[in-house]
């Protein structure tokens, strides 16, 4: 998974002066999921309902 430097920049610009090393973890791991997501919905990588439904009735 990776997060783009942009992103990671804005973030370490408005993070507070001390941040729990976990909580930091946490909100960088939360941000590449996003980003991730985002990136596959930008690539039309998700299938609508419809398309998922009738895959699912192929299999039985």
């Amino acid at each position: 998974m990776q997060l783009s430097k942009d992103n990671l920049q804005h973030f370490v610009n408005n993070m507070p002066e001390k941040i729990d090393v976990l909580e930091l973890f946490d909100k960088l791991l939360l941000m590449a999921k996003i980003e991730h997501s985002t990136l596959q919905e930008n690539a039309n990588y998700y299938h609508h309902t419809g398309e998922i439904e009738k895959e699912i009735d192929l299999w039985g």
